[in-house]
């Protein structure tokens, strides 16, 4: 495997069963050539099988895969390092259980067993000698608590230490800010500045993808939380992330996001799994404020029932607690019903706030911002710099044995894919990733455009240059599409019609239809972040 992610366009992919096994610390059901000693559970492990599968589909230590000596991460991973891993993390809880009547979490968040898996390899190219840190940043209303313990994470410390007593484990929170929910509105919001000595912002100044957005008048923004630190991080000539100093000097981030769709991106995988790395969601920008006609591109033109209803919604996201708040997000409660009582709005017009839509033009600069700022990030002179001298060891593997799609990724629906994927190249994996659910990559802003030139390239390849091992209908991203080898996700209300495949449809992100929005159940305020 060469350390140079940014020319590796080679993504391996393994099917394996749509399920995960139920008992952490996941151990894999079989007994492999590299775990001689390793203790095999009776309940059946696709996510261990699959990882490897998709490792070994990748060419990764190919000379030895099937000997006692595999060690597939072992050209990225040295002894005595430091090795960042990244879940998706988002939640402990389906938001979609209250509307929708979804519980479910297998498609919300990095399983537990894949993590498992990828720990073992990772600790195995350590030789006894490192460290491994895995941790996130989960919207600010998460109970961290019951996701470590919803995906086993604490059964995982537990066999790191009997299984591999050389190599530190730490589990970490990466926020700087939590919330007090009551019911779904956000009570009060609580900032820990206590730990700010940990984090770094990194500063892409005029390279960052949201200049082009700064000609004018401009406001950018995030859902439920103030606008002051995003006002002061991003102008014309700067344009600042808060990343973690763990993240920023790992020796090695293994990404292992999840396969789900995603309500203002589109796609959520390995690009946009890495937003949740920033201490403060503040920094980041996820839309303009306002509607088309008013220069922004937080939701779909209204009338002015719903302008004034977000700029209720605004005024209880500029607070942190108290009565004022509280009324705000009542107030525009009451517009809310009058919009769709009155005045004949779909019962799914509010959860297309917040930028979840497909008019969203920020979000995906913010995206592609994030990673630049790491990928290219030189942790020795503490900044962002253009050339590639000290070129970053980075993977990815993606979670989609159960991938989440609809109303993703805070309420998904499950959908059984029964895929993981794995390659150097975040843009690589996201293409194959996104053309394996049924979604056409030309029409994911954060896709298409990672593949144009840029002071700060994410890849040097095109996407016909992408080569897929381990399934053997396909061997580049088209034959996804060809073979009828993608699966049938739905997107977000905001983006259905927009990002879907349609064979022999023209291939342009603008050749999409006008926006039709069904009358579905959803949410009657905007998500939190994810």
């Amino acid at each position: 495997m060469s350390n140079r992610w940014l020319d590796d366009s080679t993504v391996g992919v393994c099917r394996d069963h749509p399920r995960y096994p139920s008992a952490p610390p996941f151990h894999p059901s079989e007994s492999y050539p590299e775990w001689p000693a390793a203790e095999v559970s009776p309940e059946d492990n696709a996510a261990y099988r699959a990882v490897r599968g998709a490792l070994l589909a990748a060419g990764l230590d190919a000379g030895r895969c099937g000997t006692a000596d595999w060690n597939p991460f072992g050209a990225l991973i040295r002894p005595g390092d430091t090795v960042l891993i990244k879940p998706n993390l988002v939640s402990h809880r389906n938001m979609g259980a209250k509307f929708f009547g979804i519980t479910d979490t297998d498609s919300l968040v990095t399983h537990g067993s894949v993590i498992r898996a990828v720990f073992d390899y990772a600790a195995r190219a350590l030789d006894g000698a490192g460290t491994i840190i895995i941790g996130d940043c989960p919207v600010q209303g998460s109970d961290w608590h019951a996701i470590v313990s919803l995906t086993g994470l604490d059964a995982l410390a537990a066999h790191a230490a009997r299984r591999f007593p050389g190599v530190r484990l730490a589990i970490r929170d990466f926020r700087l800010g939590t919330a007090v929910m009551t019911g779904e509105r956000m009570a009060a919001r609580r900032v820990d500045e206590s730990r700010r000595g940990e984090y770094e912002e990194v500063d892409l100044g005029r390279d960052s993808a949201l200049v082009p957005l700064m000609s004018g008048s401009y406001s950018f923004g995030v859902a439920q939380y103030p606008r002051h630190r995003m006002r002061r991080a991003h102008s014309p000539d700067q344009n600042l992330y808060l990343l973690p100093k763990a993240f920023l000097d790992a020796d090695v981030v293994i990404n292992v996001p999840k396969l789900k769709s995603h309500m203002k991106a589109g796609v959520t995988c390995a690009l946009k799994n890495f937003v949740g790395l920033n201490g403060h969601k503040d920094y980041l920008p996820h839309f303009r404020f306002g509607s088309p006609r008013h220069g922004g591109d937080e939701y779909p033109d209204g009338n002015w029932l719903a302008d004034l209803m977000w700029s209720l919604m605004h005024a209880d996201w500029e607070r942190d607690g108290g009565p004022a708040k509280a009324a705000f997000y009542y107030g525009a409660g009451v517009c809310n019903r009058v919009l769709r009582y009155a005045c004949g709005y779909p019962k799914g017009y509010t959860s297309l706030g917040g930028g979840s839509w497909f008019g969203n033009d920020t979000v995906w600069r913010m995206i592609l911002d994030i990673n630049r700022a790491f990928l290219h990030y030189d942790a020795s002179a503490r900044r962002v710099r253009r050339d590639d001298a000290r070129p970053r060891r980075y993977f990815a593997v993606i979670d989609g044995l159960v991938g989440g799609h609809r109303e993703s990724p805070l309420a998904p629906t499950p959908y059984p894919a029964g895929l993981v994927l794995c390659g150097a190249n975040p843009v690589a994996v996201d293409t194959v990733a996104t053309a394996y659910m049924g979604f056409d990559w030309r029409r994911v802003k954060q896709i298409a455009r990672a593949f144009e030139s840029h002071t700060l390239p994410l890849a040097t390849f095109g996407a016909d240059d992408v080569r897929i091992f381990g399934d053997e209908r396909v061997a580049c991203v088209e034959d996804i599409y060809r073979t009828g080898a993608h699966h049938a996700f739905e997107p977000s209300l905001g983006y259905r019609g927009h990002i879907e495949y349609v064979p022999d449809a023209p291939r342009s992100p603008a050749a999409v239809r006008e926006p039709a929005f069904p009358d579905v159940v959803t949410p009657p305020t905007p998500l939190p972040e994810a």
